[in-house]
């Protein structure tokens, strides 16, 4: 079942911030790992910017229902020699190809540091994470001084935080843009 929640303002303005940090790198990529890359609106995203220039995008998500969900939205790239394709798979073990940049919007939602610590040093890394309170996030994050604590980078290109304020609560997302 679709879950709308991945088009919401909080979802899509954050995927937005990236897109832009990142047109303002102007980094180049062979291959893109999107980690619980859920729908991959952020591939979405990025490729009908074309602002960043990247040969393929692969999204992983452990959820199998993600997979013909994310290929659907990002038909137009997958029919395009496979500029795009999803996959279900766990994060947390080892991905057999060699990603020059990884993308994980979703920090919030691994239990362990697997993931993180299975990236090969010298990858480019974008990491998102919030403080926000809500039943299926494991790892909460307060200031983006700890989330860069939590996930160490070096040569990190950006830092900074963006806060969404609702009339029922708030939360600020969190983003940091290095190398492993």
């Amino acid at each position: 079942m679709f879950n709308i929640d991945s088009f919401t303002n909080g979802q899509i303005d954050s995927k937005l911030w990236l897109c832009r940090e990142l047109e303002n790198l102007g980094w180049s990529s062979k291959l893109t790992h999107l980690y619980g890359g859920w729908y991959a609106v952020t591939a979405f995203l990025l490729l009908t910017r074309e602002k960043f220039q990247v040969d393929r995008i692969e999204s992983y998500d452990l959820d199998p229902e993600c997979q013909s969900i994310a290929d659907m939205i990002n038909a137009n790239y997958v029919f395009k020699e496979w500029k795009f394709k999803a996959y279900t798979h766990d994060c947390n073990t080892l991905i057999h190809s060699e990603p020059d940049l990884i993308i994980n919007t979703s920090t919030e939602h691994f239990e362990t540091m697997h993931w993180f610590d299975n990236i090969k040093p010298g990858t480019r890394v974008i990491l998102q994470g919030n403080n926000m309170d809500h039943d299926d996030h494991v790892v909460e994050t307060n200031s983006v001084e700890e989330f860069i604590e939590q996930y160490p980078l070096t040569d990190i290109a950006y830092s900074g935080s963006l806060y969404f304020k609702y009339p029922e609560w708030d939360f600020t997302r969190y983003m940091i843009i290095g190398t492993k």
